[in-house]
């Protein structure tokens, strides 16, 4: 399972996967857990474009699930992720999608 060290993070990854019209990363956040390799790089996938938002709507001074730091918040899904990921196995994925991000 994703484990968060704060649920916001979780809260956060929700609300830009309903922004980014992402279903799968939705539905990947609900379960918790990849299931297999195609699923790890879409994960991966969508936390460099949850980045891109998360830059974007700090530019403009937005609040995302009521946080304005949301610098800090990318790091702590990252870390959130990149363990969950590579505890699971998928280091491979994770890195060759974060080499290329």
């Amino acid at each position: 399972m994703i484990t968060y060290r704060y649920e916001k993070e979780k809260e956060i990854a929700k609300y830009y996967a309903v922004k980014l019209s992402d279903e799968r990363s939705l539905s990947i956040l609900d379960n918790g857990f990849v299931s297999n390799s195609e699923e790890a790089v879409h994960l991966s996938t969508f936390f460099w474009r949850v980045v891109d938002e998360l830059v974007s709507d700090s530019e403009k001074g937005n609040e995302v699930c009521g946080e304005a730091y949301l610098e800090e918040w990318s790091e702590l899904i990252m870390a959130s992720f990149r363990a969950y990921l590579r505890s699971s196995g998928y280091e491979k994925e994770w890195n060759e999608v974060s080499d290329n991000a």
